[in-house]
């Protein structure tokens, strides 16, 4: 018994040794919140755990194929307690061939902030892809139109401001208004052209296009509005 207790004990430390690089080889992520339903089972009509948000880290312990009219299911990990199943459709592998380009898609498709969150998450995960510029020039125009619809959001929030009753500018207020917070959260940050009580992007993903791919077709598009921004901001 005493040996058979040893044994045991050798085969579960081997375990704890494998299953981390066997994990860390199958690491995935969300990347379509509308499949993300983490299942009982491999099943669509199975009891929903939870919903798992866009960038969820998850780990792939087993795959069930598609059979029966039913899709493709993955048995992942979210966390030490907590496994369940997942639609195929829910998440990207980024070691994966053609990875890269189902999440352009779905950047394609996406609008507004979910577009801002899965460009950021490309950005993050497939930092090495060609379609990289691409993303990085949908990013930054989607960031501009952002400033515009936080330009009408921040002016009904802040109708009542009067500056001459404050010691502080308006750029203080604006710079600090609660519709920021999300987009901060992304490193997208914004500047305010006090004269016009207007935002505007800072630009980041415009200038990381020309340090990085200089030579694109991306890149030209990025110097103009790089160049327009200049020209707004100098009138502050």
């Amino acid at each position: 018994m005493h040996m058979r207790g040893l044994l045991c004990l050798f085969t579960f430390l081997i375990w704890l040794s494998i299953e981390p690089i066997t994990l860390a080889q199958n690491k995935a992520f969300v990347i379509d919140d509308r499949l993300s339903a983490l299942r009982r089972a491999p099943d669509l009509k199975s009891t929903v755990l939870r919903r798992l948000r866009i960038g969820r880290a998850v780990y792939i312990v087993e795959t069930r194929p598609a059979r029966n009219q039913q899709p493709k299911f993955y048995r992942v990990a979210v966390t030490r307690r907590t496994r369940g199943w997942l639609h195929e459709g829910a998440i990207v592998l980024p070691g994966r061939a053609g990875e890269d380009a189902r999440a352009l898609s779905l950047i394609q498709l996406a609008e507004g902030f979910d577009r801002l969150a899965l460009c950021q998450f490309f950005i993050e995960k497939f930092n090495r892809s060609p379609l990289l510029p691409r993303v990085l020039l949908t990013f930054a125009e989607e960031a501009e139109r952002a400033a515009a619809q936080l330009n009408r959001s921040a002016d009904r929030r802040l109708k009542n401001l009067s500056t001459t009753d404050s010691k502080f500018a308006a750029r203080d207020y604006y710079l600090s208004d609660t519709g920021l917070d999300r987009y901060s959260r992304l490193q997208i940050h914004f500047e305010f052209v006090e004269k016009h009580s207007e935002y505007i992007y800072d630009g980041q993903a415009y200038k990381e296009i020309l340090r990085r791919f200089p030579k694109s077709e991306e890149a030209k598009v990025a110097a103009k509005q790089l160049e327009s921004q200049r020209q707004r901001l100098a009138q502050k």
